[in-house]
């Protein structure tokens, strides 16, 4: 006995699922790669102002944040605040050239450990800047 084919001879919708899926994911995958990336750094909120810094040069970011101990960050990289001027000079031996700190500093933060911070930058001889955020138009 013969067995005859049931199928149609054009393949329909039906065999085309699985290489829909495959496309699918294939386009997934990208989109939503960079949202599972671990972040470093933390995020703050900082003051508003309604100054607008000009383009640094050669600037590095330190980010005072909420916490025991009011911890520092020097380019995302967690620094005990009595150990700032080591981590700039750090930087600096490593062939970074250094002209001006931007602080982000949490609004939550006491307004006498930024001042601190700002002092031994400027001790340094830094250019410092205060990172805000626009002012709201409400």
């Amino acid at each position: 006995m013969k067995l005859k084919l049931t199928l149609p001879a054009k393949p329909g919708f039906l065999h085309t699922l699985a290489g829909l899926d495959i496309i699918a994911l294939i386009l997934v995958f990208p989109l939503l790669g960079p949202s599972f990336a671990q972040q470093t750094g933390i995020e703050v909120t900082v003051h508003e102002s309604p100054w607008r810094l000009s383009q640094m040069d050669s600037p590095i970011v330190i980010t005072l944040g909420v916490g025991p101990g009011n911890p520092l960050w020097v380019n995302k990289n967690l620094v005990p605040i009595g150990d700032l001027e080591k981590e700039i000079q750090r930087l600096r031996e490593e062939g970074t050239v250094i002209t001006t700190a931007v602080i982000r500093a949490d609004v939550a933060v006491p307004s006498g450990v930024e001042k601190e911070v700002i002092n031994r930058i400027l001790k340094m001889g830094l250019n410092c800047g205060i990172a805000g955020r626009p002012i709201s138009a409400d």
